[in-house]
């Protein structure tokens, strides 16, 4: 749990990008952040439910099908 908590933590701090409003009024910035806790919260649970090497299987399915979800600009 604390590798996941010090994930986010550098994940936000990080990329401060992902919080800001886009000028046009798109919904992609906050999009893009919701996805990447439920994404980072889904592989998580795979992890802890099915261990480690089908983490790295569904990790990128994971990942790839969430940027597919996002908003357009």
């Amino acid at each position: 749990m604390k590798r996941l908590a010090a994930f986010l933590t550098v994940l936000i701090l990080g990329s401060p990008a992902l919080a800001l409003a886009e000028e046009h009024g798109g919904y992609r910035g906050i999009g893009t952040l919701y996805f990447t806790f439920m994404g980072a919260i889904l592989i998580y649970g795979v992890y802890d439910s099915f261990g480690k090497k089908a983490m790295y299987v569904m990790a990128p399915i994971i990942v790839i099908g969430l940027y597919l979800m996002l908003p357009e600009h």
